[in-house]
C-alpha cells in the first residue's frame, strides 16, 4: 500500500491505495497540474477532475463503438 496525499486550500488529504494504482493516481494528478508537495486551489482540483471525467466519457464512447462494431459482425 502506498500513500496518496494532496493539499487543497490548506487542508491535507491522505489515502492509502494499492501500489500500482497509487502510482497511477499520483502521476495523473501531476499531469493534470496538481502539486503534490504544495497547496492547491479548489479550481485546480476541479480542473483535474474534469480532465478525468472527459477521459472517462471518451473511453465510454469508444467502448460503445466497439460493442456496436462487434454486434454488427
Amino acid at each position: 500500500m502506498k500513500r496518496v496525499a494532496l493539499t487543497v486550500s490548506g487542508s491535507r488529504y491522505e489515502i492509502k491505495l494499492e501500489d500500482e494504482f497509487a502510482d497511477f493516481v499520483n502521476a495523473d494528478l501531476q499531469d493534470a497540474g496538481m502539486e503534490l508537495d504544495r497547496d492547491n486551489s479548489p479550481s485546480a482540483l476541479l480542473r483535474a477532475y474534469l480532465r478525468l471525467a472527459k477521459q472517462n466519457n471518451s473511453y465510454e464512447d469508444e467502448i460503445e463503438l466497439l460493442i456496436e462494431t462487434l454486434d454488427g459482425m
